[in-house]
């Protein structure tokens, strides 16, 4: 049941709290120790990272984690439809002072809470750095409560997208078996690589025929990113193709709960029965200078685009 507005709820002390004054010697604090913050992103678009997201949002939640699922795609929002909510609130509504995050978020009986983006909204989808890295701060303070803090990102390599994967601890890369997909997601994971993030990153290969083809599909981006970046990417799981995920997605229901007993399920929530027993992952927090030159860096690889395939 989403938490409906409160008048007496001081949201203009958080719309000042975004206002880009801070001094650019002010450190951004890391994640809380509480939440264990993992991000989902993906190169490009319609690879299932909003299913992956949902999907794991539930199964932690099966697990008996206490969940904070957000929707960072600032702009192009669709968390909520997948979910099938209507949300009172949404992130818009919490920058521009209407609301609190409190009041934003959408409380689902036996699965996690949720804050959901606006659709639609290009000012979100532009914020400076400064705005957007203290929002970022406020979320992760607002996240303290629970047990997983999970951030279903944006797809590409943009701005809007890359500040949420380098702000958390632990990243996954979600992409299929196209020459497209893995190509957009070696040049997501080379732009957090440029920016120094590449941290806990994870691959979730989805929509195959067979674990055999995700681990295959897995072995060519790890090689791509060991010979041209010197990094070693780690496989998170694997997902077989099940139309029954199409689906749920026309019902506005999550797969978990759509078909539960199907392999998609199934493979889910082996996901997160790993990733809760992998170590914690921490970050070293940044400087708004730093966040700054991080920002030039995906703003340059956005308008070049990547040339190393």
């Amino acid at each position: 049941m989403n938490i409906g507005r409160n008048p007496n709820d001081h949201a203009g002390d958080q719309a000042a709290a975004l206002r880009p004054s801070t001094p650019l010697s002010k450190k951004i604090a890391p994640p809380p120790v509480g939440a264990r913050c993992i991000a989902i992103g993906s190169g490009k678009g319609g690879v299932g990272k909003t299913v992956v997201s949902v999907g794991l949002a539930l199964s932690l939640c099966e697990r008996g984690q206490r969940v904070l699922l957000f929707d960072g795609d600032m702009g192009l929002a669709n968390v909520d439809l997948q979910m099938g909510l209507v949300p009172a609130f949404t992130i818009q509504d919490v920058i521009f002072g209407h609301c609190s995050l409190e009041n934003a978020c959408m409380r689902i009986e036996g699965g996690p809470d949720v804050l959901v983006s606006a659709s639609g909204a290009p000012e979100l989808a532009d914020l400076s750095p400064a705005r957007r890295q203290l929002f970022i701060e406020d979320l992760f303070r607002f996240s303290s409560n629970y047990d997983y803090f999970l951030i279903d990102t944006g797809a590409g390599i943009g701005r809007g997208s890359t500040d949420f994967l380098a702000a958390c601890p632990e990243v996954l890369v979600v992409l299929t078996n196209e020459p497209t997909s893995l190509m957009d997601a070696y040049a997501l994971i080379k732009t957090l690589h440029l920016r120094g993030e590449v941290h806990g990153l994870g691959v979730i290969v989805n929509m195959v025929d067979s674990l055999d083809e995700g681990e295959r599909v897995f072995s060519r981006l790890n090689a791509i990113a060991r010979q041209f970046l010197g990094v070693s990417l780690a496989l998170a799981g694997v997902l077989v193709y099940d139309r029954q995920v199409s689906d749920a997605i026309r019902q506005q229901q999550s797969i978990v709960r759509y078909a539960s007993g199907g392999a998609v399920a199934h493979c889910l929530r082996d996901i997160a029965r790993h990733i809760e027993t992998r170590p914690r992952q921490q970050v070293v927090p940044l400087s708004l200078a730093q966040w700054g030159k991080q920002w030039e860096v995906t703003a340059f690889l956005s308008a070049e685009g990547d040339k190393a395939l």
